[in-house]
């Protein structure tokens, strides 16, 4: 996903299928909502947690220019204490004309606010783009500080006459990033409408799916930038995640929202591993506080 950060005085703060559903589904849960990893947009949990890689291969539009862009990225979360987690992220690009790192990305994450009941949950991060830390042909050589607050909602609280809808939830980041050498400002949202398949067969109706297609998340994820001159330019991503009880694994394709990003498709895939679930005692436990 793109990588976005920010300086201000206010620093904010494959898996066997034996394995039961519901032990399948510990990460990332709020009362009965399991929210899976997303691909394009971050969730806001701050966990142990491992994506890699995350391959994207799109044709976009650089400076004017219709760029190939193939992307192998990763992103390492660990926890300090509950609640809060702080993630390492990078990728190495490869267009036409350039190869290399692009900056990495150092990003604190706090939760701020749970309701298990509304299966709503809410996290404010500060990300850091090391500028510099990437191929000077690839990456800014100037930080960039961004601000964040994310949020989930699951849509569990529906009325019984509603009840088809319940397993809808949707995610959402809004940022601020400023870089540190001067240059455009620039707001980002991003976020996701996900269908749980696993909610339905457990807390709406039983649908007879098995094992296999009672954990997959239809979802449409979007990612869009507004700079400070220039136009708006965003991606729309509908795709589908498999959530084991140990790793998962998504396909997204990647959609230009208009002219100003490009006029092809491409496609993106993310294998994630839920650490916190691997090592539940070790590498997946806060650092102080130990096992959740």
């Amino acid at each position: 996903m793109p990588i976005h950060s920010f300086r201000m005085s206010l620093a904010l703060g494959c898996a066997a299928l034996s394995f039961p559903l519901n032990a399948a589904l510990a990460h990332g849960v709020v009362g009965d909502r399991f929210f899976p990893a997303t691909i394009t947009s971050d969730d806001p949990f701050a966990a142990d947690e491992l994506a890699l890689p995350t391959i994207s291969v799109l044709r976009h539009n650089d400076g004017g220019a219709n760029v190939t862009e193939t992307e192998a990225e990763f992103e390492y979360s660990k926890s300090i204490v509950n609640g809060f987690a702080v993630s390492v992220g990078g990728g190495y690009v490869d267009t036409k004309n350039a190869q290399g790192w692009d900056n990495f990305e150092i990003t604190p994450a706090v939760q701020v606010f749970r309701d298990e009941p509304a299966e709503f949950i809410a996290t404010l991060t500060f990300s850091w783009e090391v500028g510099g830390s990437g191929a000077k042909a690839i990456a800014d050589s100037a930080s960039t500080y961004t601000p964040e607050f994310l949020f989930g909602k699951g849509f569990g609280d529906l009325p019984e006459s509603m009840a088809l809808l319940r397993p809808f939830a949707i995610t959402g980041v809004v940022g601020y990033g400023v870089p540190s050498k001067g240059g455009d400002t620039d707001w980002s949202w991003s976020g996701a409408l996900e269908y749980s398949l696993n909610y339905l067969q457990t807390n709406v109706r039983d649908e007879g799916l098995g094992p296999f297609w009672s954990r997959v998340t239809p979802i449409v994820e979007f990612a869009f930038d507004t700079p400070q001159h220039g136009p708006t330019t965003g991606t729309i991503n509908p795709g589908l995640l498999w959530s084991g009880q140990y790793t998962q694994f998504g396909v997204e394709a990647i959609l230009p929202m208009n002219r100003e990003t490009g006029s092809n498709v491409g496609v993106v895939a993310q294998l994630h591993f839920y650490v916190d679930d691997i090592f539940p005692d070790t590498l997946g436990a806060p650092i102080f506080g130990g096992r959740r």
